[in-house]
């Protein structure tokens, strides 16, 4: 199946000039004009594309729906997606739900509608019952990130319980057995997987899990991190690390810290989840979980627009590795008087 890229590798010029030829939005010179046009005869690249989606009664594009548009984790995986359609001739409606399951299902139906070619679909919650009834309409769709058990459509997401692990075993191997955590909604699979990742590296270390550790009402904002290590810190006895479920709650974990002179990583370490940009230039540098924010958007594009030309395959559950990402947030724990805190 051609791709534009294929058309300007032929036609020797770059993406963003065939983009400019086939949509005759911008002054092209004549002969690179002709150069790209005759690429697109050669490899029919208007009939692989336009044509086949034309005879199906589709458009070339694609919705991408997405629970929280000032989350840079979500905007790394919408240019994952872009990147995809603007290669292979598609483009992108993008929607933000602000994590309400109700305005989710909203755009569903009016993007189909409205005769989009397919949805890439971050879930903010449980739509199982929505989903069901546009799959078993045939409308393509493909979850990323969140996945939701017993729905039949192909998902790509990332190794949350292998992250969830490695987070702790981390902090266990700088000593630490007071560990804290500031979890993210508990209705969200990527949730309950990384928390079941915890429990399993507490559990391999003989560490139990203790209650009043846990900060419950994290829901992935930066404010929520921040209420969270403030509720932590006032336990009697407070915890010498904390994992933030993700990266956005442990920086906001690092502003309390900041403000309430808390030296990090000497006083106390913090791991986040994620590592989005922000994470590497913050000061401290936060230590992370990294997860492939850029793939996931990447391949979901691929998996849908493959549907959608009708290059059929089996239901895809595509998981991605997570790994360590050693910053300057964590730090060995200091014996106090000979022994551990």
């Amino acid at each position: 199946m051609s791709t534009i890229k294929d058309v300007a590798d032929r036609a020797n010029v770059s993406i963003a000039t065939v983009s400019r030829v086939l949509n005759n939005n911008r002054y092209v010179s004549p002969d690179l004009r002709e150069r790209v046009q005759q690429a697109i005869r050669d490899l029919k690249y208007e009939q692989n594309v336009m044509a086949r989606n034309l005879r199906r009664n589709q458009s070339v594009t694609l919705g991408v729906i997405i629970p929280d548009a000032t989350n840079p984790f979500f905007a790394e995986v919408t240019r994952g997606v872009e990147d995809v359609c603007f290669e292979r001739g598609f483009i992108v409606i993008l929607c933000n739900t602000s994590e309400d399951t109700h305005r989710a299902a909203s755009y569903l139906s009016t993007l189909y509608q409205h005769r989009v070619a397919g949805i890439v679909l971050v879930t903010p919650g449980d739509l199982r019952e929505e989903l069901r009834y546009h799959i078993d309409k045939g409308d393509p769709l493909v979850l990323v990130d969140r996945p939701l058990p017993d729905v039949p459509a192909d998902m790509v997401t990332s190794d949350n319980y292998g992250g969830g692990y490695q987070a702790i075993h981390h902090l266990v191997e700088l000593g630490h057995r007071r560990i804290g955590l500031i979890t993210g909604g508990h209705h969200l699979q990527t949730t309950k997987e990384r928390y079941a990742g915890v429990q399993a590296a507490l559990k391999a270390a003989a560490i139990p899990l203790e209650p009043g550790l846990v900060y419950e009402q994290g829901d992935y904002m930066a404010r929520s991190g921040y209420e969270g290590l403030a509720a932590l810190m006032q336990v009697p006895h407070p915890p010498t690390a904390v994992f933030a479920f993700n990266d956005l709650m442990a920086l906001g974990a690092l502003s309390y810290a900041y403000d309430h002179h808390i030296h990090i990583p000497d006083d106390l370490s913090i791991i986040g989840f994620d590592d989005i940009q922000a994470s590497e230039f913050f000061v401290p540098a936060l230590t992370t979980i990294a997860q492939p924010r850029y793939e996931l958007g990447r391949i979901a594009a691929e998996l849908l627009i493959d549907r959608i030309l009708g290059n059929d395959h089996a239901l895809t559950n595509e998981r991605l590795p997570t790994y360590l990402v050693k910053r300057k947030t964590t730090a060995a724990l200091v014996p106090v008087n000979g022994a551990h805190a």
